[in-house]
């Protein structure tokens, strides 16, 4: 018999993710609040750059704490310093060290929330609907993607950005209140982990198949935000009133496609979808070089929503089925903080070409690092195994 998914701390965990992704989404449109005080593409990503690369760095001392300390405390401790870490851009109206000070802190506060979601989530689904799970958890962070960035540019418009930050405070606050609602009960795996934490990412490392998941995760990370952070300021630039359209379509088909398709994600398998997956969010970045064109900045976003929403739930479902026992929190982790690594490589990179070359370059380079993701997982020469595992675990 199948075990149960869709229990009452499963849908509480998926309303306090909403919550908070509501207010993670709204970093969306912090580019536009750096050129709004004079900042340049370069700028935004050179900034954007180093904050996720700090996000990365701090990543597995929070899949250390997830093990260790335990998913309730670590859930609501984020969700806190999410709304604190908001508010200093309250005060921040100039180009400085402190807007890369804040902004760096709340990229690490922003991916450790994350990552504390994911394996949270984790917990409460059952192995045989691994990707069904983490494909209707993270709807509410799809949903938000789609509704913070459109909602933050009608909040900028009528009230500018002080009311745009406050939104975020609030959200992130509501967010924290429903986090106490966890279980004081809920389980972590600190017992059984007598290593250190060096120790526990070299075995998750080396553990077959981790490794291939978590570069292909890389790749996915610097279409994601290239799509994230360049979309609106391109559109702006563009004379086009709202970069809205792009993200609503990006959420709405993304959410479309893993309410409906939540059973094939398992069924079908994780490499048989990822292919085609890769190769769809390609075609969604490529066309971006042609908007203005008449409605083609939402087909975009339904391509690279498809494409997302595919992705993101498979590959970590794919990674947790790998994950060694005692480590679940590691490997989300690690699977979270690369994404974030994408942005790492490819923001500051995809802000240099924006800036002297153009953003249609910029987005067919990001388009390629969806195709080189497309034939690694194609060539994962652990498919074969995984999937056999993965079916006889049903």
């Amino acid at each position: 018999m199948t075990a149960a998914l869709y229990t009452r701390d499963f849908l509480t965990a998926c309303c306090i993710h909403l919550a908070g992704a509501l207010s993670l989404a709204m970093w969306f449109l912090l580019p536009l609040y750096v050129k709004a005080l004079g900042g340049s593409d370069a700028m935004i990503g050179g900034l954007l750059g180093a904050a996720a690369a700090s996000s990365v760095a701090a990543r597995p001392l929070v899949g250390a704490l997830l093990d260790r300390v335990g998913r309730r405390r670590m859930l609501l401790a984020c969700s806190l310093a999410n709304a604190l870490t908001w508010m200093p851009f309250l005060w921040v109206a100039v180009l400085g060290p402190w807007l890369v000070v804040w902004t760096v802190v709340h990229a690490v506060v922003g991916g450790a929330l994350f990552a504390t979601y994911f394996t949270y989530a984790t917990d409460l689904i059952p192995l045989a609907r691994r990707a069904e799970g983490i494909a209707i958890f993270g709807m509410a962070g799809m949903a938000a993607n789609g509704l913070g960035p459109f909602t933050g540019e009608i909040i900028i418009e009528r009230a500018g950005y002080r009311g745009f930050f406050l939104t975020a405070v609030g959200l992130a606050l509501l967010s924290t209140a429903m986090a106490a609602l966890v279980p004081r009960t809920v389980a972590h795996a600190a017992a059984s982990r007598p290593q250190g934490l060096v120790a526990d990412m070299r075995t998750a490392l080396r553990h077959p198949g981790i490794a291939r998941v978590l570069v292909v995760t890389v790749l996915l990370g610097v279409a994601i935000n290239a799509a994230y952070f360049f979309v609106a300021p391109f559109v702006h630039g563009l004379g086009l009133a709202r970069a809205g359209p792009f993200f609503a379509a990006y959420s709405v088909t993304s959410v479309v496609i893993r309410f409906f398709g939540r059973r094939a994600l398992d069924d079908i398998g994780p490499h048989r979808v990822s292919v085609p997956a890769f190769a769809i969010f390609a075609v969604g970045l490529f066309a971006l070089g042609f908007v203005p064109a008449p409605g083609l900045l939402v087909l975009c976003g339904v391509a690279c929503g498809a494409g997302h929403g595919t992705l993101f739930p498979v590959l970590n479902a794919l990674a947790t089925q790998r994950a060694p026992a005692g480590l679940q929190g590691t490997v989300v982790s690690l699977h979270t903080a690369a994404v974030d690594l994408g942005a790492v490589a490819g923001t500051p990179l995809c802000g240099a070409i924006a800036q002297w070359i153009g953003y249609p370059a910029m987005f067919a380079v990001s388009g390629l690092a969806c195709l080189v993701g497309s034939w690694a997982i194609g060539a994962d020469p652990a498919r074969g195994p995984v999937a056999a595992a993965a079916r006889g675990g049903r």
